[in-house]
């Protein structure tokens, strides 16, 4: 399991960046038994939404880590205590549910979404409104920024390698001229005509 890193400064686990990917949280599972249950348990391990059902049979009997979407204002959210233990949440805007701190899983900006209009602030991602000093309205906002970042830092790292490989290729060539050639040395290959050339015998 990847410790949980400072905000913004730390990378993204495999599981948690496809977990966008999988299907939505609280939609009918897609089981192979086909059951009507909401999926609201997130399969670390095998990177999937599943049912309760599911979740019992398949990933806890096998000793997988198992992290549960709670439903708040219709949507889904983490509590932050089980998000800390597997992943850095500082800077997400966080609410309560039941007087437990939770956060939203999905970005909450979006067409005719501003968020609260007591917000100073906006996230950093989908400029929905939040409360200062968080950065982001969600965990899928701040996974977004921090992926965003590690691509640009990978891009200037590698044209920072293009660079230095220039430089040492041109640092490495021969000079058009030669160097420390001595006074009065000459490299021409054919000798100099006679200063008095002689007449060809004739015949």
């Amino acid at each position: 399991m990847e410790r949980p890193e400072d905000e913004m400064t730390g990378s993204v686990p495999t599981w948690l960046e496809r977990m966008f990917a999988a299907s939505k949280f609280y939609d009918p599972c897609d089981c192979k038994d086909r059951c009507s249950k909401p999926a609201k348990y997130y399969c670390m391990a095998c990177m999937i939404v599943v049912c309760e059902d599911g979740m019992e049979q398949h990933h806890k009997s096998s000793g997988h880590s198992i992290l549960t979407a709670y439903k708040s204002s219709g949507v889904a959210a983490f509590r932050i205590e089980d998000l800390k233990q597997v992943w850095c949440w500082s800077g997400i805007q966080r609410y309560t549910i039941n007087r437990r701190a939770i956060v939203y899983v999905n970005q909450k900006g979006g067409a005719h979404r501003t968020g609260s209009s007591n917000g100073d602030a906006k996230c950093g991602t989908c400029q929905y409104k939040i409360l200062a000093p968080n950065n982001f309205c969600s965990v899928e906002c701040k996974v977004k920024a921090v992926l965003k970042k590690i691509e640009v830092k990978e891009e200037e790292e590698a044209l920072n390698r293009a660079k230095r490989k220039l430089e040492t290729t041109d640092s490495e060539s021969p000079s058009d001229a030669p160097k420390n050639v001595a006074a009065g040395v000459s490299f021409r290959k054919r000798p100099r005509k006679q200063s008095n050339p002689q007449r060809a015998p004739l015949f």
